[in-house]
């Protein structure tokens, strides 16, 4: 599968655009296929090699709702930023980043228990993080609408994060809009390329257009499950499986700038 020439043309454009340039990439779905259970996601390593040669000519950074220490296994690429549970953990320090949420993991245990009490004999999956619960429903989709319901009362602060096919619950305040901030104030980037595939990548790719430089917003993914915000958010939508070609034409483009 090939990139459409306007937007290779794009991408060229982005890399001899204001320097320096920040790629800020979403993990699962993005950089990862989905799969049916979250334990089980691979970054390809065809991705890990074009991820650790833009590293060396730009800015890189994972954005994601997985923890720091998972992102980090997921994603073992030196030079590589991340800003992990929903913008409450990061590799680094901003100001921009919220401070340390106070004690929260009674609350968050008590509810995980009392959800899986509830849907107990179910295809529902908990998947316990950091900072924050994550259910699954891929498994069985119809019980997005009685977990829904389930977690509609939260703790004092807590917050729901929907996702695809994943309700998550995490500490009031963060958001990847808040990622994206922290990834400006430490690399000013002039130009921007951001990639994800879920509601949570929206507030990302309205941070990256708001920040001052050029940005490029690409949704990945497109079919029925990507959902239409995110599509609608987006300058151009690419396969999951193109990912690596975004990549790469990124890093041949860096490598190769315009003759004066």
């Amino acid at each position: 599968m090939t990139l459409d020439a306007a937007l290779a043309q794009r991408i060229r454009e982005l890399a001899r655009g204001p320097a320096p340039v920040l790629v800020a990439s979403d993990l699962d779905g993005t950089l990862a296929p989905i799969v049916q259970r979250p334990e089980d996601a691979r970054v390809p390593p065809a991705t890990l090699t074009a991820l650790e040669r833009l590293a060396t000519i730009a800015h890189v950074a994972v954005v994601t709702g997985r923890d720091l220490a998972t992102a980090r296994v997921l994603a073992p690429v030196p030079g590589v930023e991340f800003v992990a549970s929903h913008g409450h953990e990061a590799s680094f320090v901003a100001s921009t980043l919220p401070d340390a949420a106070a004690d929260l993991s009674k609350r968050l245990e008590g509810l995980a228990g009392d959800i899986e009490a509830r849907f107990a004999g179910t295809a529902l999956r908990v998947e316990r993080k950091a900072r924050s619960v994550a259910f699954h429903y891929r498994a069985d989709p119809s019980l997005a609408a009685p977990l829904r319901e389930a977690l509609r009362e939260l703790p004092e602060g807590l917050r729901l994060q929907p996702g695809r096919l994943v309700l998550e619950v995490l500490p009031a305040g963060g958001g990847k809009d808040t990622a994206l901030a922290a990834l400006v104030e430490r690399f000013r980037p002039g130009s921007i390329l951001v990639l994800g595939d879920d509601l949570t990548d929206v507030a990302m790719f309205e941070a990256a257009r708001a920040s001052g430089g050029r940005a490029l917003v690409l949704a990945i993914g497109g079919g029925s499950e990507t959902p239409a915000e995110v599509v609608g958010a987006a300058d151009a939508v690419v396969d999951q499986g193109q990912v690596d070609e975004v990549l790469a034409l990124l890093v041949e483009a860096l490598a190769d700038p315009p003759p004066a």
